[in-house]
């Protein structure tokens, strides 16, 4: 019964307060997460906000306490895109679907292990409006390895650390890096994120980065990984959302890529001769030049 009368409030709360007020401020997602500050805070963490201008949803983390990613298509470099969190489970985000275009309402925002999260908290009164559906969800920013670098090992601590936050500008924002090979599995506070280092510089550990697949919706819930992910499996491009973890407490701060389904995972197959990640006629003109080679 609560649920409910709650759910009733949000809605006239849309209809008639938050969304009519022409004196509340609505921030953008830049203004939410751009930030100087060199953990990567919000400079508006901890502060309720009336409304956030919000964007497109790009992908949907369901699960005990319902996660969307929202990505203003204004800022396709940096600093565009951010996480909303349903905290009280009062299924604010249920009916909310890929490609919808948002705006939010009377939200909080919260660093939360290390990401900057908008949290639904039903004291609050928030609410989440549809302004269209069906909008192409942005391409994803093709970035090298090392721009979403990964955490350096300190043996002293037994701890791993991102050498600086430079990667923070593309928190919750869809990434993909590309040409790059497994290098290492296992790391992380629950040993399931895995390496991925550029394959044009095998020896470099620099180009390196960490992905994880606890989100995707196609990895069995017994296994750490994705079926597709064993160590020198060499993958065209691999394509998540970008989250930061943070704990003090197990002396962790790092980047993961979180991929969401199979799709993002694009495996390097020797039918693709040339190289190019695509299968195609240039590598069936390439065959016929060899074709019955070796055999006259």
């Amino acid at each position: 019964m609560l649920k409910t009368k709650l759910m009733l409030l949000v809605i006239v709360l849309a209809i008639f307060g938050t969304v009519s007020s022409g004196l509340a401020k609505p921030y953008s997602i830049y203004e939410i997460q751009y930030t100087t500050d060199s953990n990567g805070n919000s400079p508006l963490d901890g502060i309720l906000i009336d409304e956030c201008s919000g964007g497109i949803v790009t992908c949907i983390f369901p699960g005990k306490r319902t996660r969307i990613v929202v990505h203003d298509p204004n800022y396709p470099d940096g600093w565009g895109a951010i996480q909303i969190k349903d905290i009280d489970q009062m299924g604010y985000l249920d009916s909310i679907s890929v490609g919808d275009y948002v705006r939010i309402f009377n939200v909080t925002v919260e660093e939360f292990r290390g990401t900057t999260f908008l949290q639904m908290i039903a004291e609050d009164m928030p609410s989440v409006i549809v302004v269209s559906s069906n909008n192409a969800v942005p391409e994803p920013l093709v970035v090298d390895v090392n721009e979403i670098a990964a955490p350096v090992y300190e043996s002293g601590i037994d701890g791993y650390f991102v050498a600086d936050h430079s990667a923070e500008k593309y928190e919750a924002m869809l990434i993909r890096v590309e040409n790059v090979v497994v290098t290492d599995v296992n790391l992380g506070k629950e040993s399931d994120n895995y390496a991925l280092q550029d394959y044009d510089d095998p020896g470099d550990t620099s180009f390196s980065c960490w992905v994880s697949d606890y989100q995707n919706i196609e990895r069995d819930d017994e296994q750490l990984y994705h079926p597709y992910v064993i160590p020198n499996q060499r993958f065209c491009s691999v394509t998540g959302i970008l989250e930061q973890y943070t704990r003090s407490s197990y002396d962790l701060d790092y980047y993961q890529l979180l991929t969401t389904y199979t799709g993002d995972l694009k495996r390097y197959t020797p039918a693709d001769i040339n190289g190019d990640c695509m299968v195609d006629f240039s590598d069936f003109a390439i065959l016929c030049q060899y074709w019955l080679w070796g055999t006259e």
